[in-house]
């Protein structure tokens, strides 16, 4: 009797260590998930189809329409100076006055020969009406008033060479010169320039040309005015190619304000008509290696349940290879590796590896200037991925 109460009280005691193993191991998952790690924050956006605003970038110098270094033709001392600095001068007006006083004299001698040689001509020809003459002096005469004619007019022209005058209206610079001074030819008087249309001068890839037209729209800015576009037209292509096998492209564009000036720098962007849809995410979304270029996708994770996917629970993050084209305004487009609708991490990824946990956080700082933040709907992201995922 006594035995069978002992080995009714063994099994009793095996049966109750039995269920406080069984109630112990049942603690065990729930508290290893009190202990897991919490949930990374990280900012997600989705894979979206925009436009792309292509263009062409490059750098020119400004030039004026009308731009020139007023120069002397012949040598000669400095008499006059008839303007100053910076003054707004008119075509035709006299600049700077060479001494021509020899060449005055000789036009005085000149004018006597001519003078004297229409006389003489005058003679022969009514001598030659009544045949009192020769063919032969007949034709002396008229030459040597040719002659003297034509020595006239060449120290006449060598008189308009004392006078420096202005080719055109514009703006004189600073004078390089002063009184008394003696000038070679070619010695520079000041610029002169017109800068009421401006040119601007740039060169762009030879891939370029097929895209490129006369009158085609030109922006561009410069450090003298920041924040400021100005607008010009192709005016020029350059049918031959430089040695970089560059196109040499001209514009125009009108300077009524006269901010611009001869010789600045310009950022040259021409803005191309064809603006193509294509898969894009920001830019903060991908990540460079020397391996390639990766994004990281936010997804359900596969034991999540409905409730935790409302609340923006149970996403984790795979690391996905992608092939990426032109960026844009904080933009970059996906050639190859996303589909649209595809949640992706925009910051946070130096803490991120395959599979771990993410939590989204409501708004990003470094999302694109002008892109409205907006909790995604994540409840709808697991069936939408798997039918748009080729």
């Amino acid at each position: 009797m006594s035995n069978r109460i002992i080995q009714v009280g063994l099994l009793l005691a095996l049966i109750v260590a039995v269920v406080v193993a069984v109630l112990m191991l049942s603690e065990q998952p729930e508290a290893a998930a009190e202990k897991a790690w919490p949930a990374t924050r990280v900012a997600l956006a989705r894979a979206e189809t925009r436009s792309a605003p292509r263009a062409f970038f490059g750098v020119g110098e400004l030039e004026a329409a009308r731009q020139v270094r007023v120069s002397a033709e012949t040598a000669g001392r400095v008499t006059s100076i008839d303007f100053a600095s910076g003054q707004q001068v008119e075509q035709g007006q006299l600049l700077v006055q060479l001494n021509d006083a020899p060449e005055q004299a000789e036009r005085v001698s000149l004018q006597a020969q001519l003078r004297n040689a229409e006389a003489l001509h005058r003679r022969i020809s009514g001598l030659a009406a009544q045949q009192a003459t020769t063919p032969e002096q007949r034709d002396n005469a008229e030459a040597q008033r040719d002659m003297a004619r034509g020595e006239l007019q060449q120290i006449e022209a060598r008189i308009q060479q004392k006078a420096i005058r202005a080719p055109f209206s514009g703006v004189i610079g600073i004078r390089q010169v002063h009184d008394g001074q003696y000038l070679q030819a070619g010695d520079t008087i000041a610029s002169l320039v017109d800068a009421s249309r401006m040119h601007v001068n740039f060169a762009l890839d030879a891939e370029a040309i097929s895209q490129l037209q006369t009158g085609q729209a030109v922006e561009l800015g410069v450090d003298g005015w920041p924040g400021q576009s100005f607008n010009a037209e192709i005016s020029a292509i350059d049918p031959l190619f430089g040695e970089a096998r560059m196109v040499k492209v001209q514009a125009t564009l009108p300077n009524d304000q006269g901010k611009l000036h001869a010789g600045m720098y310009a950022s040259i962007r021409v803005p191309l008509p064809d603006q193509p849809q294509v898969l894009s995410v920001p830019e903060t979304a991908v990540t460079y290696t020397a391996y390639g270029e990766t994004v990281f996708i936010a997804d359900h994770q596969p034991d999540s349940s409905s409730q935790s996917a409302e609340d923006g629970q149970g996403l984790s993050v795979k690391r996905v290879a992608v092939e990426t084209g032109e960026r844009w305004q904080g933009y970059v487009a996906i050639d190859k590796g996303l589909s649209a609708g595809d949640l992706v991490v925009t910051s946070g990824q130096l803490k991120l590896s395959d599979g771990m946990a993410v939590e989204p956080v409501e708004s990003d700082t470094l999302q694109p200037e002008g892109h409205e933040p907006q909790e995604p709907e994540l409840a709808e992201l697991a069936p939408a991925r798997s039918e748009e995922a080729p």
